[in-house]
C-alpha cells in the first residue's frame, strides 16, 4: 500500500506541475512541427465540447488519424464530462471504437473485456480488476463512460503496465526487473527527448518521488511505452478501428509520452491530442485542441460508514474487514458499533476484504440506510454476529 499511495502522489504531482512548473512551457522546438495530425508550433485549437460544431471539427480529425488522445488531471469531474462528449461524438460518427484507458492494468484486461460483455457486474469488475487497491480515485468520476461503454459494447483496453512491475522500475530502474517482468514490458523503448527530460526534471525537482532521477525517468518511460506499445497491439489486431486514449496529461502533451511512440509502432502520423483545461493558452505547441472546461463541477458528497479498515486477513487469518478506529461523527459508531468488530456483510452481500466493501460503498449518498453484519468478539474466545442499520453521512 506504500508503494501505492507512493504512485498516486506522483500521479498527482505530474499534474500539479503542468502549469506550475513554468521551466518546461515554452520553447518546445520541432517536435511533429508537419504531417497529418502532427502536433505543431502554434497555440492549440480551443473547442467547447458542448458546441457540436466545433465538437464536430475535432472528431473529423479521425477521418486521418485513428486515435485521439484527451489529456486529463486525474480527480477533475469536468474533464471526464469533456472525454464523454468526445466518446458519445466519435461513436456516433466511427462506431468501430476502442477506449484505451491509464486507470486499468494489462493483466486485468479478461475482467474489462467481461464486464463489456455483460457477464459480469461494475462491481464485480471493480472487485476483479483490483480498482480500489491500484488506482484508487472515486470511481464515480469515470463511472459515466463505462456505463457508455458497456451500454454500447465499445471495448475498454486496459493500457498500463502491472504496479509490481512499474513500482519495481521506479526504484531500482529497468535493470531490476527480472526475465520473466522484462518479457512484460516493451522490447523497443527510446530514451526520452531533451524537452521531455527538461519537463520531468523540473517535475522530479519540484516533487521528488524516487532517489534517483533516471530511475524517475525510466518509470514514467515505461508506462509511456508500455501504454503506446498495448494501444498499437490493439489496432494492428483491429486494422478498421479507431480509438480514443484517456490519460493524464503529462503522458500526452506535446505528443512526446505516448502519442510520439505509438506513432512509431504504427508507422506513420496517427495520433491527435487533445488536453483539458483552460490555462494553455500560451504554450505553443502543447496539444493539437485546448478542451474549454467548466469551472466548479464537482461529485456530490459520498456517503460515509466512518471507519478505519484493515483486511481481517490480514490480522486474524479470517475473512471480512476489521474496524479499528471511527472517523469524528462517525455513522457506524452512532448506530452502535464499536472497535474491533468485523464487517462481514453488507445489505445481505458477503464482504470478504477492503475491495469489497469499497465496491459496495463507492457510489452510496449521506441518508442511505445500510444493513451492516459484524461479528463481535465474545467471551471465551467465541464470537457473535451483530446486525446494524447505518445511516451514512
Amino acid at each position: 500500500m506504500a508503494a501505492m499511495k507512493s504512485r498516486l502522489a506522483m500521479i498527482f504531482a505530474l499534474a500539479a506541475c503542468l502549469v506550475s512548473c513554468g521551466s518546461y512551457g515554452h520553447g518546445h522546438g520541432d517536435f511533429k512541427a508537419s504531417g497529418p495530425g502532427a502536433i505543431s508550433n502554434i497555440d492549440p485549437k480551443i473547442i467547447d465540447t458542448d458546441n457540436q460544431r466545433q465538437l464536430g471539427e475535432l472528431v473529423g480529425q479521425l477521418a486521418q488519424n485513428r486515435v485521439l488522445f484527451i489529456g486529463e488531471v486525474h480527480d477533475r469531474l469536468e474533464h471526464h464530462r469533456n472525454q464523454l462528449n468526445i466518446i458519445k461524438s466519435v461513436y456516433a460518427r466511427y462506431p468501430d471504437l476502442a477506449i484505451g484507458v491509464e486507470y486499468f492494468q494489462k493483466p486485468f484486461q479478461p475482467y474489462l473485456d467481461d464486464y463489456i460483455a455483460g457477464r459480469i457486474t461494475e462491481r464485480e469488475m471493480l472487485v476483479k480488476t483490483e480498482y480500489f487497491k491500484r488506482w484508487q480515485l472515486d470511481f464515480r468520476l469515470l463511472q459515466p463512460i463505462f456505463e457508455f461503454a458497456r451500454e454500447n459494447h465499445i471495448p475498454v483496453v486496459a493500457l498500463n503496465v502491472s504496479d509490481e512491475i512499474h513500482n519495481k522500475v521506479f526504484i531500482g530502474g529497468m535493470k531490476s526487473l527480472s526475465p520473466e517482468e522484462l518479457a512484460q514490458t516493451p522490447d523497443d523503448m527510446e530514451p526520452a527527448s531533451e524537452s521531455y527530460l527538461r519537463r520531468l526534471k523540473s517535475i522530479f525537482n519540484s516533487h521528488p518521488t524516487s532517489n534517483d532521477f533516471g530511475t524517475f525517468v525510466e518509470g514514467v518511460l515505461l508506462w509511456d511505452e508500455s501504454m503506446a506499445d498495448t494501444a498499437a497491439r490493439y489496432l494492428k489486431a483491429h486494422p478498421k478501428s479507431r480509438m480514443v486514449v484517456l490519460a493524464g496529461m503529462v503522458h500526452v502533451m506535446y505528443g512526446d509520452g505516448i502519442p510520439e511512440r505509438l506513432d512509431r509502432r504504427l508507422g506513420s502520423d496517427q495520433s491527435v491530442v487533445a488536453i483539458n483545461g483552460n490555462d494553455f493558452g500560451d504554450y505553443s505547441g502543447i496539444a493539437d485542441y485546448q478542451l474549454i472546461t467548466r469551472e466548479g463541477v464537482d461529485l456530490p458528497k459520498a456517503g460515509k460508514l466512518g471507519v478505519s479498515i484493515t483486511d481481517s486477513s490480514d490480522t486474524d487469518g479470517a475473512h471480512g474487514v476489521h474496524i479499528s478506529d471511527f472517523s469524528s461523527g462517525s455513522a457506524a459508531q452512532a448506530a452502535g458499533m464499536a472497535a474491533g468488530d468485523v464487517i462481514v456483510a453488507l445489505n445481505g452481500e458477503k464482504v470478504a476484504n477492503i475491495l469489497d466493501l469499497k465496491s459496495m460503498m463507492f457510489d452510496k449518498r449521506p441518508g442511505e440506510r445500510v444493513q451492516v453484519l459484524v461479528q463481535r468478539a465474545g467471551t471465551r474466545h467465541s464470537e457473535k454476529e451483530l446486525r446494524f442499520e447505518v445511516v451514512l453521512r
